[in-house]
């Protein structure tokens, strides 16, 4: 059964501005399915280049390639560069004429191909579902409501209550999301090979894969810990210029994020570090060789908890254009952390992920912090693993998981 992502009111926008519509996103996230689903893209014609014989006759003429249908819908464009400049040809010759451009990479990220589209495309990345946007339930609107100082009621969430360590093992891609452990396992170790067997290779083609796989796993030890490309180098035997590539790499195919410190003037926060965040926890664990959920320890689940909740709000900053970034600060022996800070409008949002079924104030003492600090933080969210809505003071609020 087909469901309707969230994305797609955006993609409807689009296309009445924009001859061009760009959608990426990781392997996997369900762009396929969408464009063969959605009723906006049925009088279009479909191809793909992960097709061999396709990617031959895209690549002997991309001319010829393009001009097949009027509404043309070509997956893993990225595969072959040239089609971008037939596509920016049809175009000007034929105004009316309209192509979605899919792939697992990031277009935006490879120079010659943001150069064909410009001023011609929309972009839009589909991530993996949210756990409300899978159950067909309406975006989470109350988070947008904190943003005037709004709380959401206290009250009992009313919603399937997952295990949290199984639902963070198998992740939240469409194909894990009905599966056994037993099948998310050998879902993400094929889902590892296929990337680096077939993606790899088209955006570096000299990497060594060695190496390359060394740096995905330090870097999956990482999430949500500052790290430096000085300290993955030393700890792989890998020159800190390599490691900067193959962490640009994985961000061109939106299998790693790196989340910016914020800034406060009147504070030192720590600018020569990045978080990281894997694209899913599933894809975490797999690196990682957690084999069943009974391996996650209590610390580990906890890392898998800040992964999920970024990877989830960075799907609503997507769709709502909110900025996000978090805040790491020391003044003498004094060091303040906040997990996630929300950017929206010339306000911000303090956001702490905690894993555990019970909330308290000190859970929330560096989201008051930052709000005493901060006069454009106007409130908190705790993101926690209970079933309660609770209001821990006037201004920050608990919230489950499941509520995103």
């Amino acid at each position: 059964m087909y469901i309707e992502r969230w994305l797609t009111h955006q993609l409807q926008l689009s296309e009445t501005i924009l001859p061009v519509t760009v959608l990426t996103g990781a392997r996997q996230t369900g762009k396929s399915t969408l464009l063969a689903n959605e009723p906006m893209f049925h009088d279009y014609a479909y191809t793909t280049l992960d097709d061999l014989d396709t990617r031959e006759r895209a690549h002997r003429n991309p001319t010829a390639f393009v001009d097949m249908a009027d509404r043309l819908i070509i997956d893993e464009a990225h595969r072959e560069p040239d089609l971008f400049l037939a596509v920016k040809e049809a175009l000007r010759l034929d105004k009316t004429r309209r192509f979605v451009l899919s792939g697992s990479a990031n277009f935006l990220l490879l120079k010659r191909i943001q150069d064909s589209l410009a001023g011609r495309a929309a972009y839009h990345v589909l991530r993996q579902p949210l756990w409300t946007e899978w159950l067909q339930q309406p975006e989470p609107s109350w988070l947008l409501d904190m943003f005037e100082a709004q709380l959401p009621e206290e009250s009992s969430v009313i919603s399937p209550e997952p295990d949290l360590r199984t639902t963070l093992f198998g992740g939240f891609f469409p194909g894990v999301r009905e599966a056994t452990p037993e099948q998310a396992a050998v879902f993400w170790r094929s889902y590892v090979t296929t990337y680096l067997e077939r993606d790899v290779p088209d955006i570096a083609p000299t990497m060594s894969l060695f190496d390359y796989r060394s740096v995905m796993r330090r870097v999956a030890m990482a999430t949500g810990s500052l790290m430096e490309y000085r300290k993955v180098a030393d700890d792989t035997n890998v020159n800190e210029k390599t490691v900067s590539r193959y962490v640009d790499a994985l961000q061109k195919t939106y299998l790693l994020s790196v989340l910016p410190p914020a800034s406060l003037t009147d504070t030192t926060s720590v600018r020569a570090h990045w978080k990281p965040y894997l694209c899913d926890t599933g894809l975490l664990c797999s690196l990682l060789e957690i084999r069943n959920p009974e391996e996650i320890d209590d610390t580990f689940c906890g890392h898998l908890f800040e992964n999920m909740v970024f990877t989830t709000l960075q799907v609503l900053c997507d769709l709502w254009s909110m900025n996000m970034h978090f805040l790491h600060t020391r003044r003498t022996s004094e060091v303040h952390e906040v997990d996630f800070v929300l950017g929206r409008s010339n306000k911000r949002i303090a956001v702490e992920a905690k894993k555990g079924k019970d909330v308290t104030m000190s859970d929330a003492k560096h989201v008051q912090w930052l709000m005493d600090k901060d006069p454009l933080c106007i409130s908190g969210i705790v993101i926690y693993g209970g079933p309660m809505i609770k209001h821990l003071t006037r201004h920050i609020v608990a919230v489950p998981w499941t509520m995103l």
